[in-house]
C-alpha cells in the first residue's frame, strides 16, 4: 500500500502508521487524512492485524495542521477549512471506532490535530519531555478534529478552558499527572515503555479488548459525530475572520500576531 504522507508496515500482527513528512514536523492536512482514514479501514477489517501503533517520522509526532496549506488558501482566496476539518473528523471517528487497542507514540512534539490524532488512541505513551499543546487559538480557531470532545472529557471544563484558551505549551508529564495520556517516561525509556505495552496488547483477547472499546465509545462518545460537526461549523466561520489571516501571516513571518477581534 503507498501513500505521500503516512508510511503503513504490518509485522508480527502489528500496524506501524507512520506521519511521513519530517521535514514539516508531520503536518496534518486533508491528503493525510484520507490516508489514515484508509489505514484505519484495512486495521479494523485485517483479522491479522491485532494492534496499531501511530508515530511521526523524524522525531516528531505531528505538529498539527497545514500552516502553509491555509497560507496558499488564503492567497488564493478560497475557503477550504470545513473540508479539512470534515476529513479529519471522519478519519479520527474511525480511528475511535478501529477495533484493536491502539496506541500513540509521542515523541518531540504534538499539536492541534496531531494532539487530537494521539487521544483518538486507547493508549498515550510519551516521552515525558515532549511539547504539547492545543494551538488553535493561536490561529485564531477553534479547536477540531474532536479535541474540545476528547479533552473535557478527560480534565475536565475548568483544565480545558484554560488549555484551549491560553494555547500553552504543556509537557508529556504535565499530560498524564492530568489524565490525558496514559504514559510519560524519560525519552531514554520510551521506545521500551512502547514495547511492554504492544507486547501485552498485540497479544491479548482481541474479541475482548473489542468489546470493551464498543462500551467505552457507547457510555462516553455516543455525541462525538455530532461534536465535531460544531468544529466544522465554527471553524469555518473563524476561517472568515481577518484574525485567521493575520495569525496565519504572522506564523509565517516568525513574528507576534496582532489580532484585532474581527
Amino acid at each position: 500500500m503507498e501513500f505521500q504522507y503516512v508510511l503503513m508496515e504490518v509485522k508480527d500482527h502489528v500496524a506501524y502508521i507512520t506521519l511521513n513528512n519530517p521535514q514539516k514536523r508531520n503536518p496534518i492536512n486533508i491528503d493525510t487524512g484520507r490516508e489514515l482514514k484508509e489505514c484505519f479501514d484495512r486495521c479494523d477489517y485485517d483479522e491479522s492485524i491485532r494492534l496499531v501503533v501511530i508515530r511521526g517520522a523524524g522525531g516528531t509526532f505531528s505538529a498539527g495542521g497545514d500552516i502553509n496549506a491555509m497560507k496558499a488558501r488564503i492567497d488564493a482566496g478560497i475557503r477550504g477549512t470545513r473540508p479539512v476539518c470534515r476529513m479529519l473528523g471522519e478519519a479520527f471517528l474511525r480511528l475511535r471506532n478501529v477495533k484493536k487497542p491502539t496506541i500513540a507514540y509521542i515523541e518531540g512534539s504534538a499539536a492541534g490535530a496531531g494532539l487530537s490524532l494521539a487521544l483518538a488512541c486507547d493508549f498515550q505513551i510519551a516521552d515525558e519531555a515532549a511539547k504539547c499543546l492545543f494551538a488553535f487559538v493561536n490561529l485564531g480557531f477553534v479547536p477540531d478534529s474532536g479535541a474540545t470532545y476528547f479533552v473535557t472529557r478527560a480534565v475536565g471544563t475548568t483544565r480545558a478552558t484554560e488549555l484551549f484558551m491560553s494555547g500553552k505549551v504543556f509537557t508529556g508529564r504535565d499530560a498524564e499527572q492530568w489524565g490525558l495520556f496514559t504514559k510519560a517516561v524519560p525519552a531514554a525509556e520510551l521506545e521500551e515503555t512502547v514495547q511492554k505495552y504492544i507486547k501485552k496488547y498485540a497479544n491479548g483477547p482481541t474479541v475482548s479488548y473489542a468489546n470493551i472499546k464498543t462500551m467505552i465509545n457507547r457510555a462516553q462518545f455516543d455525541r462525538y459525530s455530532d461534536g465535531m460537526q460544531t468544529e466544522i461549523e465554527l471553524q469555518g466561520m473563524c476561517e472568515e475572520t481577518d484574525d485567521f489571516k493575520e495569525a496565519v501571516n504572522a506564523f509565517l513571518e516568525k513574528r507576534k500576531p496582532n489580532f484585532q477581534g474581527r
